[in-house]
């Protein structure tokens, strides 16, 4: 079977893992991290899906229907225990007017069409680094942007880099992660905010649920 293609449903008569698979908007940050969730799981077929797209906005419509895509070829389905995911970024472009507005009208389309193919959705304000420095600090400053984020996570990591492999100066945290997540998330409900949380709402993500189903 050829790299990155899933088994579909039927191809053999044997019972299939339930299958989480993982879309991601970056080609190396998310994947590499989620990929180390594959070797240690063995009740469920976690597949990575990264995209080759290099900078720009993030394009929520665009990593939607290319989950769609996977999951319709493969067959995959909740009612097989399969669940899909998209990761992405809040990743506000400012040098736009009324750029909050503007990412909020994209991310609540992409929301209603994931919501309508059983998708779901974990978003990082401002981006997926966010959650890493989450394993070492809870925090409900409000981040720009991405390097913004970087420069208290290299307090922690001092020689982090997108293309890098973390996981391993993570993954004993992970449980501080998923309770500082939370923490925010439940800082953000009690000011009122709704879930699911909008790009107003900074910072925060959802990254947390994802990592608990494969755990």
């Amino acid at each position: 079977m050829a790299r990155g293609q899933i088994e579909k449903r039927g191809q053999r008569r044997r019972k299939l893992k339930p299958v989480i698979l993982i879309v991601t908007e970056g080609s190396q940050t998310e994947p590499k991290y989620f990929e180390h969730y594959r070797s240690r799981q063995t009740n469920i077929d976690i597949r990575v899906v990264g995209s080759r797209a290099k900078g720009g906005e993030t394009d929520y419509l665009a990593l939607i229907r290319k989950a769609v895509e996977y999951q319709s070829k493969n067959q995959l389905s909740a009612s097989n225990g399969d669940a899909v995911w998209v990761v992405a970024d809040g990743d506000v472009n400012y040098n736009i007017p009324d750029p909050i507005a503007a990412k909020d009208k994209l991310l609540s389309k992409a929301l209603k069409m994931a919501d309508a193919k059983g998708i779901h959705i974990a978003l990082s304000n401002p981006c997926f680094e966010f959650w890493y420095l989450l394993h070492f600090q809870y925090t409900t400053k409000f981040f720009k942007d991405y390097p913004a984020v970087k420069n208290a996570l290299i307090a922690y990591l001092p020689d982090y880099e997108k293309t890098g492999d973390v996981y391993l100066q993570l993954s004993e945290r992970t449980a501080d992660a998923l309770q500082n997540a939370k923490r925010v998330e439940q800082y953000h409900l009690q000011n009122g905010n709704n879930k699911p949380f909008g790009i107003a709402v900074n910072p925060f993500t959802d990254i947390y649920q994802l990592v608990e189903s494969l755990l």
